[in-house]
């Protein structure tokens, strides 16, 4: 089977699951094919938004029930404890329907996010919500970057086959994986900073 025919039989469900566990790299891929025409957008931005709120859903009710006793639990709690010395927390303390907004498109909270509003008096409902609205516009606003991204590449290019085509995706991925790693490493140095300026 071609590369087109594997993305066109697995690329929704590979955005899906990207964007459960990862987040715009996999959005931002799942625009480069549907520009290719292998998938429709409208469904590919369903699928990376179908991704992106159950994994938040899952973080949000698992801080919330999961006994703190076991492995999943207590690696939460220590996640919460060490949120709580940084900006995102002091901004929870003020506005927390406005974090559960803009939590998804701040490097570093993907997971901080919904595992910080657990721990506050926001209601399920009210969380499933404004995770809900978060979630279409991040996966509707990612998947149409990677579609003018995909727009972009063929104007300067023309269409993409085969290898070609595979290399500007894993070209993508390793991009994004590298921003998301850097990005990362940054919040855990201003989170440690912020720790330490508070001791």
């Amino acid at each position: 089977m071609t590369l087109e025919g594997l993305l066109s039989r697995w690329g929704l469900v590979a955005v899906f699951w990207g964007c459960f566990f990862e987040g715009e790299t996999a959005a931002i891929l799942g625009g480069v094919i549907t520009h290719h025409g292998l998938s429709h957008w409208a469904l590919t931005a369903l699928a990376a938004f179908a991704g992106a709120f159950l994994a938040d859903q899952i973080w949000f009710l698992l801080s919330r029930h999961m006994p703190r006793e076991g492995r999943i639990g207590s690696w939460l709690s220590r996640m919460a404890d060490r949120a709580k010395a940084n900006w995102l927390h002091q901004w929870l303390s003020r506005h927390p329907d406005g974090l559960t907004l803009a939590f998804r498109f701040v490097p570093g909270t993907r997971i901080v996010g919904p595992v910080l509003l657990a721990q506050t008096a926001m209601g399920w409902r009210r969380f499933t919500a404004l995770n809900a609205l978060s979630c279409a516009i991040w996966a509707m606003l990612f998947t149409a970057l990677g579609y003018h991204f995909g727009r972009a590449v063929y104007l300067m290019l023309g269409r993409l086959h085969g290898m070609h085509l595979g290399m500007m995706l894993i070209m993508i991925a390793g991009v994004g994986l590298a921003l998301h790693l850097i990005l990362r490493r940054k919040a855990r140095r201003r989170s440690a900073r912020q720790a330490a300026d508070q001791a």
